[in-house]
């Protein structure tokens, strides 16, 4: 009975022992558990934020670029706009010929630096861009081929000026105002 009692009296503070230590471990599983979960849905959250702030960063990037082209375009039409076109690069004592060729050359010029901004603005703003400036061009063409061979480049300015003003529908506010309309719907949204 001895080594019965002997057996019990390191058996049991075993048994405890091993008991306590699993529920120790437990208990540190749980609570890692417990604190991996928090860590884990902290993670996410934090994922999600940087996630919006990023496609917010991008939209408002995207948003400046629209309005940069929309202000490039607006600042093309007014640019090739006859009376402002035309004070900006008659020269004193220019040929009509000379100043019909640099007005085309101009026009041109003008609208291939501002190509790339079709990207950002509506497809039909750009449609009614591009047939502003060609009506533009139509307009000096059509007065280039009135140029007699001593037309000077002050008559040949103001004949691009007078048949301007002949026509109603005038191009350049038509594409304008539909600019305007479109950055005016895209902060109504």
């Amino acid at each position: 009975m001895t080594i019965l009692l002997e057996l019990i009296k390191y058996i049991i503070p075993s048994v405890v022992l091993v008991f306590l230590v699993y529920l120790m471990m437990k208990e540190f599983t749980r609570y890692n558990q417990k604190h991996m979960d928090f860590l884990k849905e902290e993670q996410e959250l934090t994922r999600i934020k940087i996630q919006h702030e990023s496609k917010a960063e991008s939209t408002k990037a995207i948003l400046n670029a629209k309005l940069q082209a929309y202000e490039r375009m607006t600042l093309f039409l007014e640019r090739i706009n006859p009376p402002n076109l035309i004070p900006r690069v008659l020269i004193h004592g220019q040929s009509g010929t000379s100043l019909l060729k640099t007005l085309q050359l101009t026009v041109r010029e003008e609208f291939e630096h501002n190509l790339s901004q079709q990207i950002y603005i509506s497809d039909h703003a750009w449609e009614l861009t591009k047939a502003a400036k060609e009506n533009i061009l139509q307009l000096i063409n059509k007065a280039g081929g009135k140029l007699g061979a001593a037309t000077s480049a002050a008559d040949l300015a103001q004949m691009i000026l007078v048949s301007g003003f002949e026509n109603e529908s005038d191009p350049i506010e038509k594409a304008l105002t539909y600019l305007k309309k479109d950055v005016r719907e895209m902060f109504d949204k």
